[in-house]
C-alpha cells in the first residue's frame, strides 16, 4: 500500500498572539485569520481558541492566576513547536498578564516571529456582547477573579499591532494584522494582490 509523502509547509513559521478581554472578539478575528490565511495565502494554520485549549489541553486548571499562567504557558509550547515546523499558529486567549505573554513571545521567538495582536475592545462593549453571561455573573459575585471585573488585564505596553473589534471591519482588521508578517516576508502575498 502506498503512503503519502508529507508535504513541509512553504514558507516561515510565526505565530500571531491575540490577548484582550472576553468577548473582545479575538475567536471572530482569530477564526477570519485563519480563513484569509488557508484561502488565499494557500496555508495551513493552527487554531489555538482559549476554550478549546481549556478544554482539551487544560481541562484540569483552575483560575488562578499559577493555573492561567501555566495555560499559557501551554499555549506558548505549542506554538512554538508548530512555528519551530514552520507552520503558522494562531491563539486567541485571554492572557491577561504580561509575564506569560512575554514567556510565549520568548519561547516562539526562538524559532520564528510572535505577533502580539492587541484586542483592544473597551470593557463595556465586552460587556454588552456577553454572550455567555459572564461578566454579569461576576458583577453578581458569583465568579471570583474574573478579567476585567475582579481580576485585572495588564494592557499589553509594546504589542505589534492593536485592533478595536467593536469598530470597523472584521476583514479589514485581518488584513491590517496579515500585513506584518507579509511584510517581514513570514508570508506571501495572496495570488491576484497588489
Amino acid at each position: 500500500m502506498a503512503t503519502k509523502a508529507a508535504t513541509a509547509p512553504t514558507g516561515t513559521g510565526f505565530t500571531l498572539f491575540l490577548t484582550g478581554l472576553s468577548g473582545a472578539g479575538k475567536s471572530t478575528i482569530a477564526g477570519e485569520l485563519v480563513r484569509q490565511i488557508e484561502e488565499l495565502h494557500k496555508r495551513q494554520v493552527t487554531l489555538l481558541d482559549g476554550d478549546i485549549v481549556r478544554e482539551m489541553l487544560s481541562s484540569g486548571l483552575t483560575f488562578s492566576k499559577n493555573d492561567r499562567e501555566l495555560n499559557i504557558r501551554r499555549i506558548g509550547y505549542v506554538a512554538a513547536e508548530v512555528t519551530k515546523h514552520g507552520g503558522i499558529c494562531v491563539c486567541a486567549a485571554i492572557a491577561p498578564y504580561r509575564s506569560s505573554r512575554a514567556e510565549a513571545r520568548e519561547r516562539v521567538s526562538r524559532y520564528g516571529r510572535f505577533y502580539e495582536v492587541y484586542v483592544s475592545t473597551p470593557l463595556a462593549v465586552c460587556e454588552q456582547r456577553d454572550t455567555k453571561g459572564l461578566y454579569a455573573r461576576a458583577r453578581r459575585g458569583e465568579l471570583k477573579s474574573f478579567t476585567g471585573v475582579d481580576d485585572p488585564f495588564e494592557t499589553p505596553t509594546a504589542p505589534e499591532i492593536s485592533v478595536d473589534a467593536s469598530r470597523g471591519n472584521v476583514g479589514d482588521e485581518v488584513k491590517r494584522i496579515l500585513a506584518l508578517p507579509i511584510k517581514d516576508g513570514a508570508l506571501k502575498k495572496a495570488a491576484g494582490s497588489a
